[in-house]
């Protein structure tokens, strides 16, 4: 049950997502100095895969001894949800501060760390691997810039 109450948040976040993909396509983006696909078009695209993410795991089939009742909800309690929004948050919080590239990197060591089964080197270096990558996919292959901590760095 518990796969289908996160499928069904998942998809919930596509579809605002992608309304508000249309709103940036139909009010900011006609008058704006934006690049070929646009951020309309990189959270549309966003908006699709949550969605279809979603739909995916809201339906899948019982695997390795789930059952039918609530049981399963207890692999990830509603606790944990509340952590990962301070978590974010604070992410939100220190990106004008310490730019964000770090801030992407603390974020994922945080959590990693929290959902995370790994080591902490592991942590780190997932961490590393994963804000290094946003950063090149961004930067580079979208020519997106990302911002940057009051020293500019």
């Amino acid at each position: 049950m518990a796969h289908r109450i996160q499928g069904l948040l998942f998809i919930l976040i596509g579809v605002v997502s992608l309304i508000d993909s249309w709103r940036i396509n139909k009010w900011v983006r006609p008058g704006g100095f934006f690049d070929g696909i646009g951020p309309d078009g990189y959270l549309g695209v966003i908006s699709v895969i949550l969605i279809l993410l979603g739909i995916a795991l809201a339906i899948r089939s019982k695997i390795g001894g789930e059952t039918s009742d609530w049981n399963d909800l207890g692999r990830w309690p509603p606790a944990d949800y509340v952590v990962v929004t301070a978590i974010l948050a604070l992410f939100v919080l220190a990106i004008p501060i310490l730019g964000f590239s770090f801030s992407c990197f603390l974020f994922f060591i945080a959590l990693y760390g929290l959902l995370g089964d790994w080591s902490w080197g592991r942590t780190v270096a997932y961490s590393f691997v994963t804000a290094a990558s946003i950063y090149v996919i961004f930067e580079y292959l979208a020519e997106m810039s990302l911002p940057k901590s009051f020293l500019g760095v």
